[in-house]
């Protein structure tokens, strides 16, 4: 057998006895008892990717049994077209109805610029229907994905100004997603979106150059921190935290299931990695921006809460 195939060989064999875990609510409560908001989430894939044997079929379990209980709500995403349709999944928690319903969570709906190719009238009339829901609190995620180009460039541009008009229309606030595209981003944005809208750019990766441009024009836009400021590699990242973003002008998200905490993984071996992230994961997320800013945990949490009310006002 070549070193490649043994290599891959051993990759398999990894995987296959990788056990999923979570981390225990004990440790996740010891950094802070701030109360916090998880201001992007998508806790219904969280759910899908945790196996059975968690035993875990509602949001209302996944808070009792995994989140500390200093988390007060989470602002769950739904930016897949497929999410819009409650009928194709009735009563379960992939049902956006059964989400609403649940006290702890709050909507977005907005088509992701990986699915701007399926964006329709229909589509949008779905989108509409959640959008009109009392417990819907913006309109996203949206944007420009050119990492990927899951859609084409143009397509995407097309279907982000008629969602931005269709968030004006309905007087929601708007949730950003933006990769790689930071001049076309910025031209509509400033072109398309009221000087004074509130925006969400959720999970800012993009230069520090482009945050402060953002946040110089637009007074009500919030940056979306992840857990991504804990990798080594997120440099970008970590200059924004440490000197361009102000205390009052950033949130905190998981973006879960993804993006789980470095420090949650450090010196673990590959099939004793936690490879799902959730919203009770936030204290992590702050307590690296405290680190970074040279400031308590605690003054992180309390202005993320008083930013997300701000900002969603919940």
């Amino acid at each position: 057998m070549s070193n490649a195939a043994q290599s891959n060989s051993a990759a398999a064999e990894s995987r296959k006895s990788r056990v999923v875990t979570l981390p225990p609510v004990s440790l996740l409560s010891n950094i802070s008892a701030e109360p916090f908001v998880d201001t992007h989430a998508h806790l219904h894939y969280v759910l899908e990717k945790l196996p059975d044997s968690f035993g875990l079929t509602s949001l209302e379990a996944l808070k009792e049994d995994h989140f500390p209980k200093n988390l007060e709500c989470v602002i769950n995403v739904l930016c897949e077209p497929e999410s819009f349709y409650p009928d194709l999944y009735p009563g379960t928690f992939r049902d956006w109805r059964v989400m609403a319903s649940t006290p702890y969570v709050y909507l977005t709906a907005g088509v992701h610029p990986h699915s701007a190719r399926l964006y329709d009238d229909q589509i949008e009339a779905q989108m509409i229907e959640i959008l009109l829901h009392e417990k819907t609190v913006a309109l996203g995620e949206i944007g420009l994905d050119y990492h990927y180009d899951n859609s084409p460039r143009d397509v995407q541009r097309e279907v982000f100004i008629r969602q931005i008009k269709k968030a004006i229309d309905f007087n929601k606030p708007l949730v950003i997603h933006t990769r790689e595209a930071e001049q076309d981003t910025w031209d509509i944005m400033r072109e398309h979106v009221p000087k004074e809208w509130k925006v969400h750019v959720h999970c800012f990766t993009d230069s520090p150059e482009f945050a402060t441009k953002l946040l110089e024009y637009f007074p009500n836009l919030f940056l979306g921190i992840t857990g991504v400021v804990t990798y080594s590699s997120a440099k970008n990242t970590q200059q924004i935290v440490r000197s361009v973003v102000p205390l009052n002008r950033f949130l905190l998200e998981t973006d879960a299931p993804y993006m789980t905490p470095a420090k949650l993984n450090r010196n673990k071996r590959t099939h004793e990695k936690i490879t799902v992230s959730h919203s009770g994961m936030i204290p992590f997320v702050a307590e690296r921006i405290a680190q970074l800013r040279g400031i308590g945990v605690d003054d992180v949490m309390k202005a993320a809460r008083e930013n997300a009310r701000e900002m969603y006002g919940v």
